[in-house]
């Protein structure tokens, strides 16, 4: 549809792999039958809560709070995604909250914005060496 009526629009497919950490060879089989070739980008949501919302007793006491290990095991799947498709993936959902807050309403923790700037410094764009 998109193509059809808004040609000059690009439109991504989100990742819906709920069964990702045991099987990312099925999604991306999945994803490839359902066309994600055809889209500009992949679309992955990192969580849609702070991970001290998780923590909390009332919200299950889940420990969604990034190591190394578990952003590693996120980021492989979603270069394996972008591999086996052949699209680059766009992150969001990116929790707002730092491990200075307080564990309050609109004011949880969160470690993944860290983890993300502690480990990738940035993106710098530039023409490179210019031709005379």
């Amino acid at each position: 549809m998109t193509r059809k009526y808004a040609p000059h629009a690009a439109f991504g497919m989100h990742l819906t792999c709920w069964d990702w950490q045991g099987n990312t060879q099925a999604c991306a089989k999945d994803y490839a039958i359902l066309g994600a070739q055809n889209a500009d980008f992949l679309v992955a949501d990192v969580s849609d809560r702070d991970a001290g919302w998780y923590a909390e007793p009332a919200h299950g006491s889940r420990d969604m709070f990034w190591t190394d290990q578990k952003a590693a095991a996120e980021l492989g799947v979603w270069k394996t995604m972008a591999e086996s498709v052949g699209k680059p993936v766009v992150l969001w959902q990116i929790p707002v909250g730092n491990m200075a807050q307080n564990n309050t309403l609109n004011h949880y923790q969160d470690d993944k914005v860290d983890w993300l700037f502690a480990h990738i410094a940035g993106l710098l764009f530039g023409a490179g060496q210019q031709e005379l």
